[in-house]
């Protein structure tokens, strides 16, 4: 996995890019934008402010705004090392510096942390399961908890006040967390974000006519965000 500061996107390993998906009579009569992000993405909470205006702007425009879980570090594995937190610690300073989003760097104290962004994906998939509109709201929360309040996501404690502040009873929450079902849709998620041809987070794709371009990998400004998205969608017409 490299985060790259210049581009302001955190990558995985290659995959083929499938530009043509699905012709059902939705996608003909719909344009979807699509964002792929991990809730412990560190460039996805870079650019969270964009995020919100542009599905503030999808919604007032008409058009499908999608959330896809992407797996940046599903499984964990890193060693907890002194480089690889001063690489966060590092990273996070830069991404303040550009965008303006807090850190708490506490979690960079700690003797053991495996960096497994399975179960906060997992999470934002089982509170979409109770209450599928609440999915952008609770990844954006689960961010924000992570990242400002360096505690761990694994715990199914971490998510009490997150489902609170989303109108989710905790316990439905808690047994749907820890089932299969939630696993496989989890990665059924990283999969369709493999088919979308996807390995750099935060990415938007948009969807039209069955077909899916790529509008951008990477940080990008609310200005431009919209602005990139509007000419695109000239170009299908």
């Amino acid at each position: 996995m490299i985060c790259d500061n210049e581009t302001g996107q955190c990558t995985i390993s290659s995959v083929p890019v499938t530009s043509n998906l699905f012709s059902t009579q939705e996608a003909k009569d719909s344009v979807t934008v699509h964002y792929i992000g991990d809730p412990m993405c560190s460039w996805c909470w870079g650019i969270y402010g964009s995020l919100k205006a542009l599905e503030t702007w999808c919604r007032e425009h008409g058009f499908r705004f999608v959330l896809t879980n992407g797996g940046l570090r599903a499984g964990g594995g890193d060693e907890w090392n002194t480089a690889f937190k001063r690489f966060l610690r590092e990273e996070w300073r830069h991404i303040n510096r550009v965008t303006g989003q807090p850190f708490n760097f506490s979690l960079l104290e700690q003797d053991e942390f495996n960096y497994d962004t399975e179960p906060a994906c997992r999470a934002v998939v089982s509170a979409s399961i109770i209450r599928p509109d609440a999915k952008l709201q609770f990844f954006h929360e689960t961010q924000r908890k992570f990242y400002t309040e360096s505690v761990d996501p694994k715990e199914p404690s971490f998510y009490r006040s997150i489902c609170e502040k989303t109108d989710i009873n905790f316990e439905e929450f808690k047994a749907i967390f820890a089932s299969q079902l939630s696993a496989n849709e989890t990665y059924k998620e990283f999969s369709q974000a493999r088919q979308f041809g996807v390995n750099s987070f935060p990415t938007i794709l948009l969807e039209k006519s069955g077909v899916i371009k790529r509008v951008v990998s990477g940080y990008i400004n609310e200005h431009d965000i919209i602005k990139n998205i509007t000419a695109m969608n000239k170009e299908f017409k």
